[in-house]
């Protein structure tokens, strides 16, 4: 080894101190990500390794792009210019970098087996990978640089047992983009990165752990667990503020009148008053309709509502905080909830095939949404009526739709 100058120490005592500190004063740092843009386009992915370039200005796909199997999510820069789109089919390993302004893909990596969902950072600076399946019997975690879309770091996590199905599922940052929270679905694992010094620590959970949420002011991690059948499903909120990362609270979902039971994502509403939390069924199953609202607070259950939907998967905010769309697995319903009344607006059947995802104009004017029978649908946000049908030519297209930087992806920027 050859010897240490004097830049390598002082570099080498300032991050073994600032890790120090971290550990001493927890995890809740709290910093407002970069500068958020809104896109004008709708990048509408699909399962079929297409990305379909849809511009709002006139409702037109202006580009096809070629994706990789399985590319149903992905995640945008905050400044718009970039997506990064994971392939998550089997025997996927690559994550396809689209260029937004040129419309084109810039570069393609590969980063471990079958990437399932990179997330940017709040700073725009890098992104997180996990992996929807074991490389070299390990859990990976790939690190990109968004500055040049290089491989930053790869890390590569042991797990004791045999997977009992996909291996991860989704992530999140702290608000000052230095940790990056993911999931371990084979030892049923938190796993908290410091990118300060690459340190993994990891973090029991009650039971398989789906969806990691950190919480407005920074200093819960609020994560989501399917459930079984010992432990029922819900949230186990994990303190930021303390270096153990200690579970504080435990939260059920009530599960009233529902056949068929497994939590899928939380998020909280965009004024942070309530975490909802919906019940899909598992594997095939995908009868749940339960949406649950807790308070972030008491840590109490506040209300809960039944979908017309089934299989009740995800909550997308309204841009101003006032409504919510619950979109599903199970069939081609989407129910609208009106936050303020904590009540079901409308129920409205859309599209031929499952509802998938949803993004909003920054007015929060309309919405499009993304259904499995290809086509992309723009809904009016005051009549609750779609106005305009976008079809791709492509079924399997009930994949994410993206426009705007977010953390937690049916949560908007704050702020």
């Amino acid at each position: 080894m050859g010897k240490l100058n004097r830049r390598d120490v002082i570099k080498g005592l300032g991050m073994a101190a600032a890790s120090l500190a971290a550990a001493q004063r927890g995890l809740q740092a709290r910093a407002a990500p970069s500068r958020i843009v809104w896109s004008p386009y709708v990048v509408f992915l699909n399962a079929n390794a297409k990305a379909f370039i849809v511009d709002t200005r006139t409702d037109q796909v202006v580009a096809s792009l070629d994706t990789a199997r399985g590319a149903t999510l992905g995640s945008m820069t905050p400044d718009a210019k970039k997506v990064y789109v994971s392939g998550a089919g089997e025997g996927e390993t690559r994550v396809v970098i689209l260029d937004l302004e040129n419309l084109r893909v810039a570069k393609v990596l590969e980063t471990g087996n079958r990437p399932k969902h990179g997330l940017v950072s709040p700073d725009g600076r890098r992104v997180g990978v996990d992996h929807w399946a074991l490389s070299g019997g390990k859990l990976r975690l790939t690190f990109i640089r968004t500055e040049d879309d290089t491989i930053e770091k790869v890390l590569d996590i042991p797990v004791t047992n045999q997977p009992k199905g996909v291996t991860s599922m989704h992530n999140a940052w702290s608000w000052d983009s230095r940790y990056f929270f993911s999931v371990d679905r084979v030892d049923d694992r938190l796993v908290v990165v410091d990118t300060a010094d690459w340190s993994v620590r990891t973090f029991s959970a009650p039971s398989v752990p789906h969806y990691p949420v950190v919480s407005p002011d920074g200093k819960e991690l609020w994560l989501v667990h399917e459930g079984n059948d010992r432990v029922r499903p819900g949230i186990a909120v994990y303190d930021l503020t303390r270096p153990d990362l200690p579970i504080v609270a435990q939260v059920e979902m009530p599960l009233i009148g529902e056949d068929a039971v497994e939590a899928h994502h939380g998020n909280f509403t965009q004024d942070g008053r309530y975490f909802m939390a919906l019940n899909r069924g598992p594997g095939n199953n995908l009868r749940g309709r339960e949406v649950a609202f807790f308070s972030p607070r008491t840590k109490r259950l506040v209300h809960r509502l039944t979908c017309a939907s089934t299989g009740v998967g995800h909550a997308y905010n309204s841009p101003d905080g006032r409504r919510v769309i619950a979109t599903n697995y199970g069939n081609n319903v989407i129910t609208v909830i009106d936050l303020l009344g904590l009540r079901t607006l409308k129920d409205l059947v859309i599209g031929k095939g499952r509802m998938g995802h949803v993004v909003f104009t920054p007015d929060g004017r309309f919405a499009y949404l993304s259904n499995a029978d290809g086509n992309l649908y723009k809904l009016d946000m005051r009549s609750l009526t779609v106005v305009k049908v976008i079809e791709t030519g492509q079924t399997n297209g009930g994949g994410q739709v993206l426009n705007v930087w977010t953390n937690v992806f049916e949560e908007l920027p704050r702020g």
